[in-house]
């Protein structure tokens, strides 16, 4: 025969570091709830920012596959698209047709955007064996295609102390070239 249990023996006793378990995986959630908010409405977190801040609209985006990184260079000829050299990086989540995106100058000046569609997510600007790029990217002031890089003289724009906006359109060279979403 079954004893009945006592009211001093609960069925269940709790160990004693649960509710402090509990409250650290409460604020990882937090936080990354945090961080995501963040990544889904930069245009946001632009508004608010310094003067020198640049929002960017990256169009003709084909897929929200991957991410879309942008990278702020300044206006000096011998740092334009160097590994370095940079001024300012972000990337966010790729979004079909349009992604939104912030970048901060550190003053007014000349400065130019460039960002590619990482569509496998490795963090690299992909190019097949011959330096053709197999992902899409773009420059400020969308200089159009061109076998090599633009003039930097075409993609610099001017920051005078007031926030821009910037549209730069992504060329795809390789595979269709459409602004879709292919989430599957």
């Amino acid at each position: 025969m079954i004893a009945p249990r006592s009211s001093s023996n609960p069925p269940f006793a709790a160990p004693r570091f649960l509710p402090a378990l509990t409250g650290a995986a409460l604020c990882l959630a937090l936080l990354g709830g945090l961080q995501a908010l963040r990544a889904e409405t930069p245009q946001e977190a632009c508004a608010a920012a310094e003067p020198a801040s640049i929002q960017v609209t990256v169009e003709r985006v084909r897929s929200s596959k991957g991410l879309i990184t942008a990278v702020l260079y300044g206006d000096n000829p011998e740092t334009f698209l160097k590994s370095g050299a940079r001024l300012d990086r972000i990337r966010v989540e790729a979004r079909a047709g349009e992604t939104v995106l912030c970048l901060q100058a550190p003053s007014a000046g000349r400065y130019t955007v460039a960002l590619y569609h990482d569509e496998n997510g490795n963090k690299k600007f992909d190019q097949d064996f011959l330096g053709i790029p197999t992902e899409g990217y773009g420059f400020s002031n969308n200089p159009g295609f061109r076998f090599g890089k633009p003039e930097q003289e075409e993609t610099l724009f001017t920051i005078d102390g007031a926030p821009v906006d910037l549209r730069i359109s992504v060329l795809y060279l390789q595979g269709k070239n459409n602004a879709r979403d292919d989430r599957s």
